[in-house]
Parts: structure tokens; C-alpha cells; sequence
């Protein structure tokens, strides 16, 4: 899989997340601080990071393969728009507690 197969891949996995056909699991974590993984129905791991409660930023998304994307690389250079829209990401406010299981 390349780079920008991965980023659509991920962002088509948020927007299935969103509309239903995709379920999702808390697996690990504490909403009200840190790393929240998540283990979706079709087998691709989700981090969120937590403050508080309140949902800040997507840590990593790893598809079934196990393939890792930096969401977040060290080189500006590695840096593209579609990254920066996955690890900015945030879901629809009536889906935060709904499916994502956040309090607020």
C-alpha cells in the first residue's frame, strides 16, 4: 500500500465510520486522558488522543496489514494535506458519545 492508498483508504474508513457500516470498539485507554485505541469491525486500529474528555487529534490509523503511516511526520517534506486532514479529524459532535464513547 502506498502513502497516498493509505490516506484514502483511512479517510474512506472515517466516513464509513461516520455513516454507519463501520463499527467501531473502545480496546484500550482512558477517554478522560491520553491514547484511546480503537479496534474497527474490518480489523484497522484507531488512536485518538484525549484531553480531558475532549477529543483533540487522530495519534495513528493502522490498517489490517499492520502497515504503519506516520500521521504525524518528522520531516516537513513527508507532510501532505491528507495527512493533516486524517490526524485533524474530528466526528460529528452527536457521534462523539454515540459511537465514539465520549462523554460529552
Amino acid at each position: 500500500m502506498t502513502r497516498p492508498e493509505y490516506c484514502d483508504a483511512a479517510q474512506r474508513l472515517l466516513d464509513d465510520i461516520e455513516k454507519g457500516s463501520i463499527s467501531i470498539e473502545m480496546v484500550e485507554g482512558d477517554i478522560l486522558a491520553g491514547k484511546v485505541t480503537y479496534q474497527t469491525n474490518n480489523g484497522w486500529t484507531i488512536v485518538v488522543f484525549s484531553d480531558g474528555d475532549d477529543w483533540d487529534y487522530v495519534s495513528s490509523i493502522v490498517p489490517p496489514s499492520g502497515e504503519r503511516f506516520e500521521l504525524w511526520p518528522e520531516q516537513e517534506k513527508d507532510d501532505s494535506d491528507e495527512l493533516r486532514a486524517l490526524r485533524s479529524y474530528h466526528p460529528p459532535a452527536d457521534q462523539l458519545t454515540k459511537i465514539w464513547g465520549f462523554l460529552t
